[in-house]
């Protein structure tokens, strides 16, 4: 397909390389020339210097014949009005980043009048992740499948206990538990495993299960259930806001720190009922003045990745039951153990994979449409969620175990007429279902491909 992407900041940039790598003919426009020479020089991406408002460049650029325009410019309005502007020139789809919540929680409102076939929020995004994250102390990634009907859940065993004892079939056995283990990450390598498989302490699992078992088999491996009372979040921008939001509805009441004055005052103006607290949140006594020792919850979400990572070890260090880490450059954690700062949270990439799963669904329109993808175990593989339709004969009807699937691919559920099928051998696949995988394969845009 061809791709027009507008803004190469942090997300236009991941964006780029990211459809290119996946064999996109891309088009990059920004007026800064020196950030299109780096990315030229790394990527095969046509890119043109200039303000993407300007109706010639656009033309140039051939925005009438691109399946699709990414507007990720730090401007909410230009987004907006380069996705009106491309739709009027026959770009078949469109995509806009909007931050602002004055405009996001509107955005529904008007986004058909604008030509907006989606809108991605990072910040609104991460505070969702964020707050699945403060459900479980345990927990390091939760994302939700067919509409919140099932979940992938990441933790890491701590403990000795009965998933580390016997084997997965023999877990499978003797607790019924229908939660599937979908990927291992240990010593570095990342395993789709099979029933012989036997979890280690140490390892890094994604699992995968309805709502209710999902909370079963965390129990089982000594993680319990625990909204957080007492959190601090130090940062008061806008990942902050949609958090504090979130919290409000369920009764909680964080103590935000913030540095600078003006912004303090601003936020507390926006939601008065919040504590907000002027003060370094990097200084050791602010943080025990505010009970570090004593809090449920630590969240560092500042707008630099070095004193988040840093703010979130020492957390880690001092104990806090939960430490969550925004980090904006995912090439941090190769820097140093991710895992000593807690849960990390990547804004970019969390809206990386949700417009690469739109544009496989576009990219597989009259065939199986990819409707959610998720880099699971470190980026290291991929959940996938695909629509079955007429054209995978020669999947449906089939029993599971008689299928030649691929090695590296694992089938977590069926999600059929609303209810979740943790799939097994005698199962089978129907039109008209959505079926989750996880792989270590690259670029699955069909599920057709799982097969050998």
């Amino acid at each position: 397909m061809k791709i027009i992407v507008i803004g190469t900041g942090k997300v236009g940039s991941l964006l780029a390389e990211q459809l290119a790598q996946e064999g996109h003919r891309i088009v990059a426009i920004d007026h800064n020339e020196k950030k299109l020479l780096e990315m030229q020089n790394r990527l095969d991406v046509l890119c043109m210097p200039g303000d993407a408002v300007n109706r010639t460049l656009m033309i140039e650029a051939g925005v009438g014949t691109s399946d699709l325009v990414i507007a990720a410019t730090d401007s909410d309005e230009v987004n907006m009005l380069c996705c009106l502007m491309a739709r009027k020139l026959g770009a078949k789809h469109t995509i806009a980043r909007v931050r602002k919540h004055e405009l996001a929680d509107e955005i529904n409102m008007f986004s058909e009048d604008m030509g907006l076939s989606m809108t991605v929020n990072p910040e609104r995004y991460a505070a969702q992740e964020i707050f699945s994250l403060l459900r479980f102390t345990g927990l390091t990634s939760v994302e939700s499948f067919g509409h919140g009907l099932f979940e992938m859940m990441e933790f890491r065993i701590t403990e000795d206990g009965p998933v580390t004892s016997m084997t997965l079939q023999e877990l499978d056995a003797k607790y019924r538990s229908s939660a599937l283990v979908c990927a291992i990450r240990r010593d570095g390598e990342t395993i789709i495993p099979d029933g012989s498989a036997r979890l280690r302490t140490g390892d890094v699992i994604c699992f995968a299960a309805k709502p209710k078992e999902a909370e079963r088999f965390l129990r089982l491996a000594g993680i319990r259930r625990h909204m957080p009372k007492h959190v601090i979040i130090v940062g008061a921008g806008r990942i902050t806001y949609y958090l504090v939001r979130m919290m409000s509805f369920v009764g909680m009441r964080p103590v935000v720190i913030e540095n600078d004055a003006a912004i303090a005052e601003a936020f507390n103006q926006e939601l008065p009922d919040v504590l907000v607290i002027n003060a370094d949140g990097t200084s050791r006594e602010v943080l025990d003045e505010e009970g570090l020792d004593m809090t449920d919850a630590f969240v560092a979400l500042t707008g630099t990745d070095e004193v988040n990572m840093l703010m979130g070890m020492y957390a880690q260090r001092e104990g806090v039951p939960k430490v969550v880490t925004k980090i904006s450059r995912s090439s941090m954690i190769d820097l140093i153990d991710a895992s000593r700062a807690g849960s990390i949270v990547c804004p970019r990439d969390i809206v990386s994979s949700r417009v690469i799963s739109y544009v496989r669904a576009m990219d597989s329109a009259g065939s199986s449409n990819v409707e959610t993808v998720f880099r699971i175990a470190d980026g290291t593989a991929e959940a996938l969620e695909f629509r079955v339709n007429t054209e995978h004969q020669k999947l449906t009807g089939i029993p599971l175990k008689d299928l030649r699937i691929k090695d590296g691919v694992l089938l977590c559920a069926i999600i059929r007429s609303g209810k979740v099928v943790i799939p097994r051998g005698n199962d089978t696949i129907e039109q008209g279902d959505r079926v989750v995988i996880t792989t270590t394969i690259r670029q699955l845009t069909d599920l057709s491909m799982i097969l050998k």
